[in-house]
């Protein structure tokens, strides 16, 4: 999608705040200030103390392979490609040390590694940068673990770097470059490859970070151009592996890039109040651009990569990227979270915590090389590439970036000239775009978890935390769970990274959790999902939970499906010593937990989230005894969730329970639920105390039968408080059928015998035959009526099909509540004598409809049925005269055509006893077709002349013989 240049109120405002910094902002720093190390005003770069930082170099050679003057000459190779005249700072070696540094004089304490006193931090202001030559690698062993610096291991470790002097202020103080002397031999290609490791080892310890530009010369998706590999920048985070030597894989690999360039800029600008000899402004020949990527919700989106491409003049655009920038480096991205307390520490500082850093970009340098001074802009998002993240993420981020939400967006903006500032806005229209997060509680006010154990959350917002309260009984171990979800509802590890704390109720607001938390998120086997069980409590306990970010982040796609796995009570708590069904109670279950009694698996009947149904193995198989009582684990194998419940079940009972029957009908209609249900009750083995909880399984032989109470022919009820249990259920086959009931613990068990009978069911068409003008299209309304034993039923389907060119406007209808089903029958015209029928089913089988024949119109007759012989006085209306077409049997005809002519006389009196009658001059005539109705009915509208005497003659002719004439008479 591309969209045009945006700039808004707010931009411009962040715009005049940017401006107005002590630093200037840009692309590619690998810190910034932020509380609480930070005493800087947060969100600026941090830098070196320095503009011109010194480095110092081991007095020693580097192996036996090269020597000090060697080293020497490769190490100022490599800091020389970050001197160039856009940037303010310049590298350059200050001497060497007081001693060749080597594990003879240096060593670890118990809790650090020892250097010798130049090399200390402490040592900073005289020798900023240290660069030690380890030359039997026993440095690199004492900081990174024996055998890290083995030559098969130089790609990673040929040259170790470590800022170890990060200043409150927000500088950089200290630097340790140490070289890898395993890695070098004779072959000059190593030393040439240390050089190029060093490069981008002494850029990181100026405070750049990682660029993601031109990434497929990294991916090879698509294949990369030569263009795109120039471009590729030397801070990118993962070599490309073409061979043993990674410098060969990039063209001109001691060359900065544009993005390079920018990042550095950033970081050390030239402006007019500091340009010196040899400098260049770092403006020259640039723009600086900057924006805001969004959701929908106008929320900043952070961890976003955006890459800038030209266009000269009013070609295509370059398919090439020329400088990069990531959105929210300036934000802090560790906020702290009531689980694990504030962010604390150099690498939770990062950053400042206002919201309009969380999704802005910046890019200081972006040059302009159009042959006439401008060029068209178009800066696209994409997401960081996964294997950016630990050591090699990009920009200020360290871990694991959130992943990008929504498809990529190319914003567009016309004619640039160098010198500009300008913004470049970009909204993600399709990623998610709502921030309601529901009433999920707060610390003061915890809301109760969903009594199923599942549910569905959503962190929106920074610092936003879902609350949840929960009780247990005495004895109870049970699992919480959040499992972040993408926007597919599909487990991801790249959005929320979910921390859970647990506290006592009555536990002061504000404090860290008492019971439980996890310390770190993603703790669990399933991807997306953090874990954390919770011990038992020797009484009954209420709980209040947490569920945030890590890092205290919020968004629209931090959506996350959470989970309570807790077993609260077990029916019956006593089992015969031949075990039998237990119930267990509880929230969070699922199909596939496994329940063990005292470590042996109990084979499950039946799961629902919160009741599991199994058969406990006897008390000899569970190693059980009468005197003792046994654990009851649920395991859920999927997660390794689970949940015990402490000393609930023994064996070894006195007696078994009884069950007697409470009520059942005598006899059902088939296809009709039952007027009584089949209810029974358990009583103890006292045979007088009711038994709750007990496990009653109702079984049907013969009928059909299916119990209401589960779908099926057989059903496991529990029975409650009072003992009593009870389903309706429905036969489906006419006949004799028994219904049992059984108790599980203990097998006692009733049963009834009763029949179904078929009901009496009619379905009656309400419409008659119709007889139709052949060869004329037509509807008809048809309709039936569904009864039942005498009695009209409301809510039956109706299915309709037609025959012979006659066809329902419906496939099905439904009964309303006077057990009548309508609809339109259609036809393109039925041929003389040619039948055609409609017909509605029921009950699969039960039956009615109508049936309409094609009547010859020679058959046709017509007559008058009201309205003729009108004679009124000059100032009356004549009625409507309305006639009917039938055939011979005197059956209306539909859809009759009708021809009607009429002629208007005036009035001249009667007729002479001699002679001929007056002529009467025409006062008016028509003609019209008309068609019959569903009665064979049409209706004339006499002419009229009002208040004249007249005579109207009417003539009405139909089919090939229906003729008819009539005169009506207006008087004086």
């Amino acid at each position: 999608m591309v969209v045009s240049l945006s700039k808004s109120p707010a931009v411009l405002w962040i715009w005049f705040v940017l401006i107005c910094a002590p630093i200037a902002h840009a692309g590619g720093p690998r810190w910034f200030t932020g509380a609480p190390f930070y005493t800087a005003p947060a969100g600026n770069p941090v830098v070196f103390f320095t503009m011109d930082p010194l480095y110092y170099t081991d007095p020693g050679a580097l192996n036996a392979n090269v020597s000090h003057t060697q080293a020497d000459a490769m190490v100022a190779a490599a800091a020389m490609t970050w001197n160039v005249p856009t940037s303010r700072l310049t590298l350059a070696q200050g001497g060497t040390l007081a001693e060749h540094v080597s594990s003879n004089n240096t060593y670890f304490d118990g809790t650090n590694v020892i250097f010798p006193d130049d090399v200390k931090l402490a040592n900073y202001f005289a020798k900023p940068i240290v660069i030690i030559y380890d030359t039997d690698g026993s440095v690199i062993d004492l900081l990174l673990g024996s055998g890290a610096s083995d030559p098969n291991g130089c790609r990673q470790n040929g040259v170790v770097e470590s800022v170890d002097g990060l200043d409150p202020a927000g500088t950089i103080n200290h630097a340790l470059l140490i070289l890898n002397g395993r890695c070098v031999g004779a072959n000059s290609d190593q030393l040439t490859q240390m050089q190029y490791q060093l490069m981008r080892a002494f850029g990181r310890v100026i405070g750049l970070a990682w660029s993601q530009l031109n990434d497929n010369v990294f991916t090879g998706i698509p294949a990369p151009t030569a263009v795109q590999m120039q471009n590729w920048p030397v801070m990118h985070p993962i070599d490309v592996l073409c061979g043993p030597y990674t410098f060969k894989c990039m063209s001109q690999p001691f060359v900065l890039r544009a993005d390079d360039l920018s990042s550095l800029a950033r970081l050390y600008p030239v402006t007019s109040n500091n340009i010196s000899p040899g400098k260049s402004l770092t403006g020259d020949g640039a723009l600086i651009l900057f924006g805001f990527v969004t959701f929908p919700t106008g929320q900043g989106m952070n961890a976003v990569n955006v890459t800038l491409r030209r266009r000269i003049a009013f070609t295509n655009p370059d398919q090439y990227a020329v400088v990069s920038a990531v959105t929210g480096a300036m934000y802090q991205q560790f906020l702290g979270s009531p689980i694990t307390g504030p962010a604390s520490g150099v690498e939770q500082s990062s950053g400042g915590t206002d919201t309009w850093r969380e999704g802005i970009y910046w890019m200081q340098r972006v040059p302009i090389e159009g042959p006439v001074g401008w060029e068209s802009l178009y800066a696209t998002t994409e997401p960081i590439n996964p294997l950016y993240s630990g050591e090699y993420a990009i920009g200020a981020y360290i871990g694991d970036p959130t992943a990008m939400s929504g498809s990529a967006v190319t914003v567009f903006d016309g004619l640039e000239a160098p010198g500009r500032f300008i913004a470049m806005n970009a909204a993600m229209d399709d990623a998610p775009n709502s921030c309601n997060t529901g009433n999920d509680g707060s610390e003061s006010g915890p809301v109760p978890a969903d009594p199923s154990g599942w549910w569905t959350g959503l962190l929106c917002s920074n610092y936003h935390s879902a609350w949840l309260s929960h009780s247990t009984k005495p004895g109870r171990s049970w699992t919480v769970e959040m499992t972040a979800l993408d926007e597919r509802g599909i487990p991801t590890t790249a959005k929320t990274r979910g921390l859970i704390g647990v506290w006592n109720a009555a536990d002061a607001v504000g404090s860290t959790p008492t019971v439980a938390l996890t310390p770190s998120p993603l703790n669990a086997m399933n991807v997306g999902m953090t874990q954390l069980l919770v011990d038992a409590s020797a009484t009954p306990q209420s709980y209040r939970i947490a569920l945030g970010d890590q890092r205290g982040q919020g968004r629209p796609d931090f959506v996350y499906r959470a989970r309570i796995l807790y077993a609260d009570a077990i029916s019956p708590a006593q089992l015969g010593v031949s075990g039998g069904r237990i119930i267990i109670s509880g929230e969070g279950f699922r199909a596939g937990n496994v329940v063990r009694i005292n470590g042996v698996i109990a084979p499950v009947v039946s799961w629902s989230s919160t009741r599991i149904i199994a058969t406990a193995p006897s008390m000899q198989v569970a190693n059980m005894t009468p005197l003792g009582t046994a654990d009851v684990a649920i395991i859920d194998t999927g997660t390794g969730g689970t949940t015990i419940m402490q000393s609930v079940l023994s064996y070894g009972g006195a007696g078994a329970n009884s069950i007697a029957i409470i009520s059942v009908p005598t006899q059902v209609q088939t296809g009709t639920i039952s007027s009584l249900p089949f209810a029974i009750r358990v009583l103890s083995t006292d045979g007088v105390t009711p038994a709750p909880w007990a496990t009653v399984q109702m079984s049907a032989i013969g009928g059909g039968v299916l119990f209401a109470s589960c779908g099926s022919p057989t059903c496991l009820l529990t029975t409650d408080a009072n003992g009593f249990a009870q389903s309706w259920f429905t036969a489906n086959t006419v006949g004799a059928m028994t219904l049992t009931a059984t108790e599980q613990s203990g097998g006692a068990s009733v049963q009834a015998t009763l029949s179904a009978v078929a009901p009496l069911r009619v379905l009656q068409s309400q419409s008659a035959t119709r007889y139709l003008a052949a060869g004329a299209a037509t509807s008809l309304g048809v309709s039936v009526l569904a009864t039942q034993d005498g009695v009209p039923v409301a809510g039956q389907v109706v299915s309709w099909t037609g025959t012979s060119g006659l066809t329902s406007s419906l496939v099905l209808t439904i009964t309303d509540a006077n057990g009548t089903a309508s609809t339109i029958a259609h036809t393109a015209g039925l041929g003389a004598g040619q039948q055609a029928t409609l017909q509605g089913c029921t009950w699969t089988n039960v039956c009615a409809g109508t049936s309409a024949f094609g009547v010859d119109p020679a058959q046709f007759t017509i007559a008058a049925i009201s309205g003729a012989g009108q004679s009124v006085q000059a100032a009356v209306v004549l009625a409507p005269v309305v006639l009917q077409v039938t055939d011979l049997a005197g059956h209306p005809i539909v859809a009759a055509q009708v021809n009607i002519f009429q002629t208007l006389d005036a009035w001249e009196g009667p007729c002479p006893p001699q002679g001929r009658c007056a002529a009467a001059p025409v006062l008016g005539s028509s003609h019209q077709m008309l068609t019959t109705n569903a009665g064979g009915f049409v209706s004339i509208i006499p002419l009229n002349l009002p208040g004249t005497a007249s005579t109207v003659h009417i003539a009405a002719v139909t089919g090939t013989q229906g003729f008819i004439s009539l005169s009506l008479t207006k008087v004086p």
